[in-house]
């Protein structure tokens, strides 16, 4: 059975949150905060967040699941920014509200961090974002994964490797829907349906990653390009570093991929290239085929698809 067949889609919130909601809200449970002129900034999965006018960004779980990772985003949080260069904020939980006025969920708030989101960044600061990328995802993944194990952090193993050919399965079946979408799309799928994965590839020394690393969750300067925080800490995990690559290609391709690459710190395996253009593959198909249903982003995922199956000159141990 799919997300497709369990009633209510997962980005889909259980109960309505109107702006005025928001506000009474946060003024019955932190009255000095000013809410006069509270706006929203949008939504995702798990929050919708709204944001005060002296800075606050409070963040509302849009359903139960997503109400109870406040204590360990916090952890992460904790463990994750003194490892990172200093330049870089991360959101650091300073405001928890219990459930009040028939809202039903713990909600949280961070102080805002300025800047634009890396895809409204220009192009010609690319280069200095590839730079400060390649620093923060050095500095991530340095940190011991047995610090990480002392947080409570969820570990990629045998079980995971199993949910993933699962998973693999599951997505490949439900985005036939795009067919005749793009003619990209088509030779996509026919590609994807082809490949094998290589058991070895989930056999990796476990890193502490985000996990879930796009260009809405980088902070970045506008006028320097200079990396300035990387917020929704959720979905951290010990897993495989290459996992947190997988956005840079689908954003810009895989050339601005190799150029962090080229700048990274650490080093890296045989296979790391084959993992990123298999999860790239992967995840840029059910990307794309998320915004179809949902009606959200359609036509950036439609590029990531592009950017994603473009020809790379990356060494590839894919078995087909």
């Amino acid at each position: 059975m799919s997300w497709r067949d369990e009633g209510p889609l997962p980005w889909q919130a259980d109960r309505p949150l109107s702006l005025d909601k928001a506000a009474a809200i946060i003024r019955a449970c932190f009255p000095a905060v000013d809410t006069a002129g509270l706006r929203h900034l949008g939504y995702g999965w798990e929050f919708d967040a709204f944001l005060t006018v002296d800075g606050w960004v409070f963040r509302f779980p849009r359903r139960v699941d997503c109400s109870q990772g406040f204590e360990r985003e916090s952890a992460v949080v904790g463990l994750v920014e003194p490892a990172l260069p200093s330049h870089v904020a991360v959101p650091r939980i300073e405001l928890l509200g219990p459930p009040t006025l028939g809202f039903p969920y713990t909600f949280a708030a961070h102080r805002f961090i300025d800047g634009v989101t890396a895809d409204a960044v220009a192009a010609d600061l690319l280069p200095t974002v590839a730079r400060d990328i390649a620093a923060f995802l050095g500095a991530l993944h340095s940190i011991p994964a047995a610090r990480g194990r002392a947080v409570g952090l969820p570990e990629m193993d045998a079980a995971h490797d199993a949910h993933s050919r699962e998973w693999r399965n599951e997505v490949l079946a439900e985005s036939q829907r795009l067919r005749g979408l793009d003619p990209v799309v088509d030779r996509a799928l026919l590609s994807l349906a082809r490949e094998t994965v290589p058991s070895e590839y989930f056999r990796v020394p476990l890193q502490l990653i985000h996990q879930d690393l796009s260009t809405d969750h980088v902070i970045v300067d506008p006028v320097t390009g200079r990396l300035r925080g990387v917020i929704d800490w959720t979905g951290a995990m010990l897993g495989d570093a290459a996992r947190d690559f997988v956005f840079l290609v689908a954003w810009q391709g895989w050339h601005f991929a190799e150029e962090v690459l080229g700048c990274y710190s650490r080093a890296v395996d045989v296979d790391f290239r084959a993992r990123v253009r298999w999860m790239a593959r992967l995840l840029s198909i059910y990307w794309l085929d998320v915004a179809h249903e949902s009606g959200r982003d359609l036509a950036k995922h439609l590029q990531s698809v592009r950017n994603v199956f473009a020809p790379s000159k990356i060494r590839d141990n894919t078995r087909r």
